[in-house]
């Protein structure tokens, strides 16, 4: 949405005070465009001295970038000297717009967040008119990051001797996230290091198997994982400091022993008890889902207020507590990651499950949680634990009820109970954290092992040889497709309908050409193939709208860019990026010339149709 201070009213007030050029961040692109809308009529115009410097920097670009030269924004940009710079313009059109404001001849650009990171873009001044943004359909805060970035826009290196960071009045600004922003320190890099199917060929293709796990212990997410562990071995520490007190006594596990006659004396009158076993995935994740524990749901995050099974039910439940203060039941099948993040609660006999101390704090915390939070690794035990003897024996004698130490055992079985817990709990989290990448790396190991693509003796197969060239997204679905004879006799277009449909990752609805019968019939195997594979590899989402416009572009070479991007209502950024990264699925398909001649060849004449146009402009 537009900044509360009209465009023209904003820009005005910045050329008065020579806070030009400025930089102004909206939250989307639609407030960037509208905001250039809001100069259609504007009396704001520049001297002509000044449009025709603009209007002869432009044809310098244009030299270069002729896909720009029908750019609607252009008479706006000459006019008056502001523009609009988001991902959904062709980055012929950003390159132009840092060009024009490298060499001062805008006042005035408005932007989304995506400008603040990883572009050098000064400017004398920049526009704060937000505290969230825009991510897929939801807006969320600002982080430290993000507003330090943003804020280190101002100032121009060799031209300033100060940069100015302005805060607009709008309801929509919460300035609690914009003072932490400017005042915080930014937040911790995590590591996004996955281990994929094409790493796992490519490392044994290069290293013996016994030599992996040292190469793994030597990455950075291992460090990182290795530091959140030896975290724990301090609180684990200071857990058997506090379990000293309640050392042996008669029994030499007093607490395991007690805790199994009190289950007897409890349920002495019942003559059947159900058992009710959990997966060992369910089973792996209860001792760590205890109250204050935050966990990743369907739907955003929540903190865990308890944990219990009702009468009848045979689903372990949970009691969350979601954002604005809500309090709901879910099995705990539901819970989609568990975060290697903890918060003090006291579970309680009554609704809300905790004191309302404790309740409004987490409420509080919950709202202040940071954007990404480490995951904690649960290694999952295929074969169920046996039960202890004592269990087994659970009904049988205890020397409990005649025991000297059984007043003090019951007094402090509650406490001792928990530290044990927490002991366990702590054990199992350091053992993960040190060993998680490399049962990941097996887990992957064993899948491809199945699938024919490595050998018992973990040796690369030939079908793992020409697979471990497809080094991107959906990898293992894209070679299963070709084994499977797929895309035999299939044309460069309808190949590249299906490389766009898996290289797409945005749900946003448009619209978009009619799909052909050839490529409906062809997605169809594609879709059944990917459902195969949902336990071994995250399914695209494989949108058949999206397909048919880059098999359109593909199929029709006299189509041009213009004559596209009336086919749908898709960005011109967006399309652009589609094909790109189509472009980088294809060329990995190119590069199985030795093994696949024919897919090759296809491969590299929908390479060949792709390239016109604007995507000839840039390499």
């Amino acid at each position: 949405m537009p900044p509360s201070i009209h465009p023209v009213d904003l820009v005005t007030a910045l050329r008065d005070k020579h806070l030009t050029p400025a930089i102004v961040f909206l939250t989307s692109r639609r407030a960037c465009d509208e905001a250039m809308e809001a100069f259609d009529h504007a009396k704001l115009v520049l001297p002509a001295i000044r449009q025709d410097a603009i209007a002869q920097a432009l044809e310098h670009v244009m030299a270069q970038h002729p896909s720009i030269a029908e750019h609607p924004l252009i008479p706006i940009v000459r006019r008056v000297g502001v523009a609009a710079h988001h991902a959904g313009h062709l980055p012929t059109w950003k390159i132009a717009i840092e060009e024009l404001m490298r060499q001062g001849h805008l006042d005035a650009v408005f932007a989304t967040t995506t400008l603040a990171a990883g572009v050098d873009f000064p400017a004398r001044t920049v526009v704060i008119t937000q505290s969230s943004i825009r991510k897929s359909r939801d807006f969320t805060d600002l982080t430290i990051g993000e507003v330090q970035q943003i804020a280190g826009r101002a100032g121009r290196r060799g031209k300033d001797h100060v940069g100015f960071a302005i805060v607009t009045p709008s309801p929509y600004i919460d300035l609690t996230v914009l003072t932490k922003g400017l005042t915080g320190q930014p937040e911790a890099i995590d590591s996004q290091f996955t281990i994929s199917y094409p790493m796992v060929l490519n490392l044994l293709k290069a290293h013996p198997h016994e030599h992996i796990q040292g190469i793994l212990a030597k990455s950075f997410a291992q460090f990182q994982l290795n530091q959140r562990a030896e975290l724990l071995e301090r609180k684990l520490d200071a857990i058997h400091v506090q379990m000293e007190p309640f050392g042996p006594r008669v029994c030499t596990d007093w607490i395991s022993q007690w805790q199994t006659f009190d289950h007897a004396r409890r349920h002495r009158h019942t003559r059947h008890q159900s058992h009710r076993s959990e997966s060992p995935e369910i089973s792996a994740r209860l001792p760590f889902l205890t109250p204050g524990r935050v966990v990743g749901l369907s739907r955003g995050r929540g903190i865990v207020l308890r944990q219990y099974r009702s009468k009848g039910q045979k689903n372990s439940m949970l009691t969350v507590l979601r954002p604005d203060s809500a309090v709901t039941e879910c099995p705990v099948t539901s819970v989609k990651e568990i975060y290697d993040r903890t918060y003090d609660c006291m579970e309680t006999s009554a609704y809300p499950w905790c004191s309302t101390e404790a309740f409004d704090r987490l409420s509080h915390q919950l709202e202040e949680l940071p954007p990404r939070l480490p995951v904690l690794p649960i290694l999952v035990s295929g074969v169920a634990e046996p039960l202890p003897d004592a269990i087994v024996q659970s009904l049988g004698e205890f020397p409990c009820p005649t025991c000297p130490s059984r007043a003090a055992c019951q007094k402090d079985f509650p406490t001792a109970s928990r530290l044990r817990q927490e002991q366990h709990r702590h054990t199992k989290s350091i053992q993960a954290l040190r060993t998680s990448l490399w049962h990941r790396f097996q887990d992957r190991v064993e899948v491809l092992q199945r699938f024919g693509y490595l050998t018992p003796a973990v040796q690369l197969t030939p079908e793992g040889e020409w697979a471990r060239l497809i080094r991107i997204d959906h990898s293992l679905l894209i070679t299963e497709l070709i084994r499977a004879d797929a895309f035999t006799g299939a044309d460069p277009s309808l190949l590249t309908g299906i490389m766009a449909s898996l290289a797409h990752d945005d749900d946003r609805p448009g619209a978009f050409p009619r799909i052909s019968p050839g490529l409906i019939s062809l997605l169809g195997q594609v879709r059944k193939l990917a459902e195969s594979l949902s336990p071994y590899e995250d399914p695209p989402l494989l949108r058949a709208d999206v397909a048919a416009l880059a098999e359109r572009w593909v199929a029709d070479p006299n189509l041009t860019w213009i004559g596209l991007c009336r086919l749908t209502t898709m960005a011109e950024g967006d399309i652009y990026r589609l094909l790109t990264r189509t472009l980088e699925f294809l060329s990995q398909i190119h590069m199985l010339k030795d093994t696949h001649p024919g897919l090759a060849e296809a491969a590299a004449q929908a390479i060949t149709r792709i390239r016109r146009g604007v995507l000839e402009e840039l390499p």
